[in-house]
C-alpha cells in the first residue's frame, strides 16, 4: 500500500505560511477529500473536520482578550484535540469554550499546558520529535499511518486518529515512546468499530474543567 499521501501533508505544512487563508483552507480541503479514500473517515467527515478546524482556528485567532498563538487543534470526526501552551488557566478554559461554540463539534479534549515563555524553548525539539515519529510510522507497513495525527508539546506526544484495532494502536504507542526526549505518550485514538465514532457526546459539558 502506497504511503505517499503523507508527503502531501508535509508539503502543505511547509507551504501554509505563504498561502492566503482561503487558499490554504481550500488546499487542505482538497487533500482531505483525496486522503479520505485511504482513511477510515468518510469523504464527508473529512471535509467537515476541515471546516471545524478552520472555524476553531479562526475563532481562537479572533479572540482579542486571549493569546492562543501557541495553541494547535486536531479534528477527527468532530472530536477536537487542543494542544499547546497558554499563560494561565482562564485562557485554557476560554479555548475549550471557543471550540465547543463551533457547529459540528462532538467532543473537546483540551490538554493545553499552562506554562511561561520558557516552555517555547522546547518547541524546536518538539517539532523534531514529531518529525521522527511521523517518519517512523510511515516506514511501518503494519500501521495505517494516514489515520494518525501526531503532536508533541514539551516532550509529551499526543496521538489522535482512528485505529484499525488495539494491536495497531499499541504498536503506534510503542514506536512513539522509544524516541529520545519523549516523556510520555497520550492516546486519543478511537478504534474504527468503536460506537463513539458515531454516537459520541454532541453537547458541551456544563462545567468544562480548567
Amino acid at each position: 500500500m502506497s504511503k505517499y499521501p503523507i508527503l502531501a501533508v508535509i508539503a502543505l505544512s511547509l507551504a501554509a505560511p505563504v498561502l492566503s487563508g482561503c487558499v490554504a483552507v481550500a488546499a487542505t480541503g482538497i487533500y482531505a477529500g483525496v486522503s479520505a479514500v485511504r482513511q477510515e473517515r468518510t469523504f464527508g467527515a473529512a471535509i467537515d473536520d476541515v471546516r471545524i478546524k478552520s472555524a476553531v482556528t479562526s475563532r481562537l485567532a479572533g479572540a482579542e482578550a486571549w493569546n492562543f498563538v501557541n495553541v494547535s487543534t486536531t479534528v477527527i470526526e468532530g472530536r477536537v484535540l487542543m494542544t499547546g501552551r497558554v499563560d494561565d488557566p482562564e485562557e485554557r478554559l476560554a479555548a475549550t469554550r471557543i471550540a465547543w461554540g463551533v457547529e459540528g463539534v462532538r467532543r473537546v479534549d483540551n490538554v493545553i499546558e499552562i506554562t511561561d515563555s520558557a516552555g517555547l524553548l522546547n518547541r524546536p525539539r518538539d517539532i523534531f520529535i514529531r518529525t521522527e515519529i511521523a517518519a517512523d510510522l510511515l516506514s511501518d507497513a503494519a500501521i495505517k499511518d494516514v489515520n494518525y495525527t501526531i503532536d508533541v508539546v514539551n516532550g509529551v506526544v499526543y496521538i489522535t486518529g482512528v485505529g484499525q484495532n488495539q494491536a495497531e494502536v499499541d504498536r503506534v504507542i510503542a514506536r512513539a515512546s522509544r524516541f529520545k526526549g519523549v516523556k510520555r505518550v497520550e492516546n486519543f485514538v478511537v478504534l474504527k468499530d468503536d460506537p463513539q465514532r458515531y454516537f459520541g457526546a454532541a453537547t458541551a459539558p456544563a462545567t468544562p474543567e480548567a
